[in-house]
């Protein structure tokens, strides 16, 4: 894959940081203090770049988090600004940067990498497909009917800003696809540097049970939600009403959520309409480690025989004997291999985006009828999403 072999690649050093920037900048089509700004939040140490005669030509950001699936935060490196100078697209230097990156990830122990692709067929070619969604919604104010005045709702301080960490990861658990956020995306969301951030949390006897964080201009444009999160059905209603509340000043909300997104289902009337959709990319790095790290439904106890083809990442290669039992799964090497898929067709099922049956549908997999029985159940879970953009 690599053609370039005087390529120099690793992290990026703090005088390569201006440059980087720029080089991304560049690529991406963004204004250069806009594309400065989350590089900042992420640290030149985290940048990992390819050169070549001591000059970088790609780089990208590797963003240490997690992600839930089956009940777990697990280990993943999240990919984010990925540029290619000019003069080296279509040269094979973006491959073995990611790649290179890949490596690294394995190295350390980290089992999955995620990120939202500028081109799907690129990231296909290593290995990445598609595993969550975050959908954008906007819902007119006057459609919002529900006045519930309880629980009750009170401003956030930052001395409760671990309680709305605390609301955010239960929701997460309960759910399949979203982050274990890093603190840099936490401020953000928590403190915008352009506009006030306004934060309320519903408080059931004390006890937290949901919270929202919006911006707002003026009537023209929408209240925009940054992060909404709710525990309980009385606690996404109390949000709802305090919304409806804008309507005199505010036409529209939007806000970022998964397919079947639970703040539709508590208006009484489908006034939403879908902005945009956006598919976010898994890359099963280590097949036996991610298998293994992930939670599973704690009344199974399955047995599965894999047998998974990966083209970049050889120790992906070969067969898997996979055991479910009280939640949990031992993975080793070897088995009969009934089950033959590919990494990327193992990123879907890993995450729920689509069920074995669907898989097959698309002549991705090659299983017996009862071994795609009891791949469902061994996946079940909601739809993976995720309300982050990175």
């Amino acid at each position: 894959m690599n053609q370039h072999t005087d390529l120099d690649i690793g992290p990026m050093h703090e005088d390569e940081f201006e440059r980087t920037v720029a080089l991304v900048a560049q690529a991406i089509g963004l204004p250069l203090e806009r594309m400065r700004r989350p590089w900042i939040k992420l640290g030149y140490r985290q940048g990992r770049v390819a050169r070549k005669h001591g000059k970088v030509v790609a780089a990208l950001g590797l963003i240490p988090m997690g992600q839930w699936f089956g009940g777990v935060s697990i280990p993943t490196g999240g990919i984010t600004a990925v540029g290619v100078a000019p003069e080296y697209r279509g040269s094979g230097v973006g491959l073995a940067l990611l790649r290179h990156t890949l490596e690294e990830l394995h190295t350390t122990g980290v089992p999955l990498s995620s990120l939202y692709p500028a081109t799907v067929t690129f990231y296909r070619r290593l290995g990445y497909e598609r595993a969550a969604t975050r959908t954008i919604y906007e819902m007119p104010t006057q459609a919002i009917t529900i006045r519930q005045q309880e629980p009750d709702i009170v401003e956030v301080e930052p001395a409760d800003y671990a309680k709305l960490r605390q609301i955010y990861s239960e929701r997460a658990r309960r759910t399949a696809g979203n982050l274990d956020r890093p603190d840099h995306f936490w401020e953000s969301y928590l403190e915008s540097p352009d506009k006030t951030a306004y934060k309320y949390m519903v408080l059931r006897e004390d006890q937290p049970e949901g919270y929202i964080i919006f911006t707002q201009t003026d009537w023209s444009n929408p209240l925009s939600i940054s992060d909404i999160c709710f525990l309980t059905r009385d606690a996404g209603r109390r949000l709802l009403a305090m919304l409806a509340a804008h309507r005199s000043t505010i036409k529209t909300l939007q806000w970022a959520g998964g397919a079947y997104d639970p703040l539709i289902f508590l208006t009484p009337e489908s006034q939403h309409t879908v902005t945009s959709s956006l598919d976010l990319m898994l890359r099963i790095v280590d097949v036996a480690g991610a298998l293994t790290a992930r939670g599973y439904p704690a009344g199974l106890r399955a047995e599965l025989h894999l047998e998974v083809h990966d083209e970049l990442l050889p120790w992906n290669n070969g067969r898997f004997t996979f055991e479910i039992d009280a939640g949990k799964a031992a993975v080793h090497p070897g088995g009969a291999g009934r089950i033959r898929l590919g990494v990327r067709e193992l990123a879907m099922l890993y995450s729920g985006y689509l069920t074995p049956l669907e898989v097959q549908s698309v002549g991705a997999i090659t299983a017996s009828e009862q071994d795609l029985l009891t791949m469902s159940q061994v996946f079940a879970g909601p739809r993976p999403w995720t309300p982050d953009m990175f």
